[in-house]
């Protein structure tokens, strides 16, 4: 870290190592700004919203639309990790500015007319290719882009300035709020929306170019965004990863060129042999996130539903923001213990298991702490009811659901991401976190949606009438069968795969 130069005091060193300031940034950072403020202020409060629309089994069918919402928005961002280099920035952003303008205007539509919530719900999740996660990525590329002596930049300085911009963005989001009816607070979102993609583009006139960057990634959490360097690079369309070279095997240039004419062409190369063995290798882990995944479709869907029930003290926006701030330091935190200390091979596997272990166990505490919750304010609801629905109990006891929902998320995924890195090789890694590891998460939420569904006797009208309890009971028991195949798959299965890798160095 070159931060001390000379004749520069050192808090000024460390200010422009920490902090980059650049127009295309600033711009991106303020795009960020409006589709995040959406998505928490509209999106993460769907669940709600479908509650009050539906007449009849309202909490099934609300918690239906948001799993298959939330499946959906992972494999639309996933696709635009793979994809979005085969398309111009200028196009993505139109077109995620126009799908989501139309979404939230059948949403709007919907507040007084019969609008199919299953089409509102595709058109949202499609508007995610050209949302926050794809502009985050493009302001990282920016950062990089636009350093004065770009051989000598990192990731790790890139995503430190990166972070400075979201943390402002996010600091914003907490005074914002659409106070009203479901029209009003549809209708501002589209005005912002349209904002975002105004600005989107605006940013684009002082995009950096020409400079490959080069950039050596030191964690995964970011490792499609670490993979900026060579911004005209791209591969065939059909290939879901950007770093694999296609090697077709050649005769030695000593045969002639008849037995060249008379050799087969091989199908795939050895690379991508090798490529398949090593996300076959990752099968067994990756069967231990369905569940767990449906765990996190569990608490997306009911906590806010859960809150909204309850004496409002703080907003549902707050706690949801105090989530992801705490799942990115989790994340953050597991990073700088594993690159802080040399550890060896066999060391590394151990601990990486060791951090998802962590994440499995909060991810049986936090529905066992739900279910207790649940009890308590079905408990309160039948003593006390009263006619708006409120139960007369704080939402401040629905704080730790959100924290250990945010903890189990960044420190599992961390792990994921980093025991991808540990299995397979340098040509897939780029693509772990970003595809790969969110295979198993959209599973989970498409799983939840038809556990919703199987047991759909536990579900009323509203949340009063409903037996959440029982829901969260069997998220407990499944959360906890989880937790013993993931130790048979860490104890036996990884055991046997480092035998047969220490046989193979032999």
């Amino acid at each position: 870290m070159e931060m001390e130069r000379n004749n520069v005091p050192k808090w000024k060193a460390t200010m422009k190592y920490y902090v980059c300031f650049c127009k295309a940034a600033a711009f991106i950072a303020g795009a960020i700004l409006c589709y995040n403020v959406v998505n928490y202020n509209v999106v993460g409060v769907l669940a709600t919203y479908f509650t009050d629309a539906f007449n009849h089994d309202a909490i099934l069918k609300s918690a239906v639309l948001v799993n298959v919402l939330g499946g959906l928005q992972v494999v639309v961002v996933a696709c635009s990790w793979a994809y979005s280099r085969s398309f111009g920035f200028r196009k993505i952003i139109i077109f995620s500015t126009a799908i989501n303008i139309l979404g939230l205007l059948m949403l709007y539509l919907s507040a007084s007319n019969f609008v199919p919530y299953i089409f509102v719900c595709v058109l949202l999740a499609v508007g995610e290719f050209g949302g926050s996660s794809f502009l985050e990525r493009v302001l990282l590329d920016q950062l990089i882009s636009g350093h004065e002596n770009i051989e000598q930049i990192d990731c790790k300085r890139a995503q430190w300035r990166r972070n400075v911009w979201l943390v402002i963005a996010q600091v914003l989001i907490t005074i914002i709020s659409f106070p009203g009816s479901w029209s009003t607070i549809f209708l501002i979102p589209m005005c912002i929306i349209g904002g975002a993609g105004f600005i989107s583009l605006v940013s684009s006139c002082f995009f950096h170019g020409g400079h490959p960057a080069s950039c050596t990634k030191t964690h995964p959490e970011t490792s499609g965004e670490c993979n900026l360097k060579k911004n005209h690079e791209t591969l065939p369309r059909d290939l879901p990863f950007k770093n694999v070279e296609i090697q077709l095997i050649k005769p030695s240039s000593n045969a002639g060129a008849e037995a060249e004419q008379k050799s087969p062409s091989p199908i795939c190369s050895m690379k991508q042999v090798n490529v398949a063995n090593h996300l076959r290798r990752m099968i067994p882990m990756w069967s231990t996130f369905i569940v767990f995944s449906l765990v996190i479709s569990a608490a997306d869907t009911f906590f806010n539903l859960q809150d909204d029930s309850m004496e409002p003290y703080v907003s549902t926006t707050i706690f949801l923001l105090a989530k992801d701030v705490l799942k990115k330091v989790a994340g953050s935190l597991c990073g700088w213990f594993l690159g802080s200390r040399r550890l060896s091979r066999s060391e590394q596997n151990f601990v990486l298991k060791l951090i998802i272990c962590v994440g499995m166990i909060i991810s049986v505490i936090c529905p066992s702490l739900a279910w207790q919750v649940e009890v308590q304010r079905l408990k309160k609801a039948h003593e006390m009811p009263s006619l708006d629905g409120k139960v007369p109990m704080s939402d401040w006891c629905m704080a730790p659901l959100f924290g250990l929902w945010g903890l189990m998320e960044g420190i599992s995924m961390r792990g994921l991401d980093e025991f991808f890195n540990y299995h397979v090789s340098k040509s897939v890694q780029d693509s772990g976190s970003e595809i790969y590891n969110k295979i198993p998460i959209a599973m989970g939420y498409l799983l939840s949606a038809v556990c919703v569904s199987v047991c759909k006797g536990w579900f009323g009208d509203t949340l009063n009438k409903s037996r959440l309890d029982k829901y969260y009971r069997m998220i407990t028991v499944l959360a906890w069968i989880n937790l013993c195949w993931f130790f048979f798959v860490t104890i036996f299965y990884s055991t046997k795969e480092e035998e047969e890798e220490a046989g193979v160095e032999l």
